[in-house]
């Protein structure tokens, strides 16, 4: 009976030790470590709290052409932009390695970018990958149509400024900022696809603009990229203004026949002002539709005007001699003979003058 006592004993003791034991085990296995939040890396770096830096280069590999008449410009190379997404910085074990990372656009937060005066755009390859520091570098193939506004008042001999602007989509300042330099691949490929007959490209230019918003758009930063470009201007000084000029000139030779001859005097004049007409109509498909008066429009302007006065001249000295005033009208006629061709050189160096010294 003792014996008997004694494991009871035993056992009670035991079950209370293990009732002691076994819940608090059981809440340290149930009680997990807190997990550690996953980072979005297709969220933009800041939250949008504050803007991130974004430089941007554009190198051209191709002119296909420039349409005055459609105020349009198409060209193909390559856009690049570079950021630093902090979230993408790498230990510093690993950074020694000097590893560069490629992503797929899906995968990380790409700046949203468009150019405003596009009309068409088509990617070709691209390629994004981040360094172990974190800058991210995106590169793109492209063929692009871009509307451009152009100045033709010294049209042949102009000079035209192609515009590639940059605005981020729908417009926010808490989301990125342009950096008020380009990157260093910026430029124009010297390979002959760059060169057009009719253009000489020149030079290509950066700025950053703050433009104002619209409607219901905040204010935002613009980048622009400006492609300097020259008319060759040679094929309308040999196909336009020197035909143009002979025309104009031929009417000088009724200052050397006789007064009497009203019927070969007006021949002549009324010849070459239909010539003119006629070569006008011929050049004009080709000529940019714009409503204000160009170079050439002035010198075509000049030119009819002058025969036209030639005209008049023609009658005038006619009349005074069917009048019996013969002697005054011969001195008319022939002070005509270097008046005509002074009068007309002075006008076009007047209008050379007044349009393209501006």
């Amino acid at each position: 009976m003792e014996r008997m006592s004694m494991s009871r004993l035993h056992g009670v003791a035991l079950w209370a030790v293990l009732t002691m034991l076994l819940p608090a085990h059981g809440s340290s296995t149930t009680k997990a470590a807190p997990a550690e939040k996953k980072v979005d890396l297709k969220q933009h770096p800041t939250g949008g709290k504050t803007p991130i830096p974004i430089s941007v280069g554009l190198y051209i590999t191709n002119f296909v052409a420039i349409d005055e008449t459609r105020e349009t410009f198409e060209f193909s190379g390559y856009l690049t932009a570079k950021w630093r997404d902090p979230r993408l910085v790498l230990p510093p074990e690993e950074a020694e390695q000097n590893k560069t990372r490629t992503f797929r656009l899906e995968d990380l937060w790409v700046p949203s970018i468009e150019s405003v005066n596009t009309i068409s755009h088509k990617t070709g390859q691209q390629y994004l990958a981040a360094d172990p520091r974190g800058v991210v570098t995106y590169i793109e193939r492209f063929d692009s149509t871009l509307s451009n506004n152009y100045d033709f008042r010294k049209f042949p001999f102009d000079t035209q400024i192609l515009r590639f602007e940059f605005h981020p989509f729908l417009p926010l300042d808490s989301e990125i900022r342009f950096a008020p330099r380009d990157l260093p691949s910026s430029g124009i490929s010297q390979d002959k696809n760059t060169q057009l007959a009719a253009w000489k490209v020149r030079d290509l230019n950066y700025t950053v603009d703050k433009i104002g918003g619209e409607l219901h758009l905040p204010s935002a930063d613009e980048a622009v990229f400006q492609v300097v470009v020259t008319r060759r201007s040679g094929f309308y000084v040999w196909k336009i203004f020197l035909p143009l000029l002979m025309l104009t000139m031929i009417p000088a030779v009724v200052f050397w026949i006789d007064v009497e001859m009203f019927d070969w005097l007006l021949k002549i004049p009324m010849t070459m002002l239909l010539s003119m007409v006629a070569f006008e109509f011929t050049i004009s498909r080709d000529l940019p539709r714009i409503g204000y008066i160009t170079f050439l429009d002035a010198v075509f302007l000049a030119s009819f005007s002058f025969c036209f006065l030639c005209i008049f001249e023609i009658l005038a000295v006619f009349l005074m001699q069917k009048r019996g005033r013969r002697d005054l009208a011969v001195k008319l006629h022939r002070v005509g003979r270097w008046a005509y061709p002074t009068a007309y050189v002075g006008a076009i160096l007047l209008l050379a003058v007044v349009f393209l010294a501006r």
